[in-house]
């Protein structure tokens, strides 16, 4: 995506998101200016180039979030959020993690923890493991977050419902396409190593228990809901995203699970690659 001028951005997408982000990036320069006062003098060039990609990231999340929401239900979250001390913090964390990374997957992936903290003010739990995902974010390496997205996915999400057009015998015809798309979104992924696992772990994103030994076909049989019958041995053994899988299966995912802070971000990851949009209910 084409990095646009802070002027030009909020002219593009207008409304509520063109004035927070004009705000936002008003104190941001100022911020950031503070932040890398000492610093050598290209570092603080990269940090506003990095912070301007993020904002244009930032500014179409929001966009997308007022088209959805409408402009005056946003303007009152907005407004609401920025009253509210937990996510004035949680913006300065964004912003100085965005201004680090030139990473595009991690600034989309920010961008989202703002827009979720827009979302979700209540100090529940999403609220706050959303606050830990915008500083853990940054100490992630793209395979790891890769990591995390396809075994939220494995784990975590389900099809939101089964089509009422086919019969029951053709669903696990149906499951093997839905999973086989799903899977293409993460698949290949380079297998992590022990040093990879430890860092998921030092960074309370997993529990990862070498000696725990799980079941792929239970696992995915409670995505399919166990209502039908589908040739999980044949997508295994010959479907190329089903041997890439039982693979990565074998080589740690069936060892691992998730904290509430892997979750939310392997959930972000998936749906930035899915191009959908995971409701968040806890």
């Amino acid at each position: 995506m084409e990095t646009l001028s802070i002027g030009v951005l909020c002219r593009e997408v207008g409304g509520v998101a063109a004035k927070f982000v004009k705000q936002a990036w008003t104190l941001e320069q100022k911020r950031l200016a503070d932040y890398f006062r000492e610093h050598n003098p290209k570092a603080q060039e990269m940090a506003r180039r990095n912070s301007r990609q993020f904002f244009n990231e930032l500014g179409w999340r929001l966009h997308q979030l007022e088209e959805k929401q409408g402009s005056d239900s946003l303007k009152q979250q907005v407004a609401s959020a920025q009253e509210m001390s937990p996510f004035s913090n949680l913006l300065k964390e964004v912003f100085i993690a965005a201004s680090i990374t030139g990473n595009e997957d991690k600034h989309k992936i920010l961008a989202r923890v703002v827009a979720e903290g827009v979302c979700h003010q209540s100090g529940g739990l999403v609220a706050l493991t959303n606050a830990l995902v915008g500083n853990v974010v940054r100490y992630l390496t793209t395979k790891q977050l890769g990591f995390l997205g396809l075994t939220a996915f494995i784990y975590h999400i389900q099809p939101r419902r089964f089509p009422l057009t086919i019969s029951s015998s053709q669903y696990g015809q149906w499951y093997v396409e839905w999973l086989t798309k799903a899977l293409s979104f993460h698949l290949p992924i380079e297998p992590l190593t022990d040093l990879d696992f430890g860092h998921l772990e030092a960074a309370s994103c997993i529990k990862y228990e070498p000696l725990v030994e799980r079941n792929l076909k239970q696992v995915l049989n409670r995505l399919s809901q166990a209502e039908f019958n589908w040739p999980f041995d044949d997508f295994v053994t010959s479907d190329p995203f089903g041997k890439q899988l039982i693979q990565l299966w074998q080589n740690g995912i069936q060892q691992t699970t998730l904290t509430t802070t892997g979750q939310l971000i392997g959930v972000y990851v998936h749906d930035e690659r899915s191009g959908s949009l995971t409701a968040i209910d806890w």
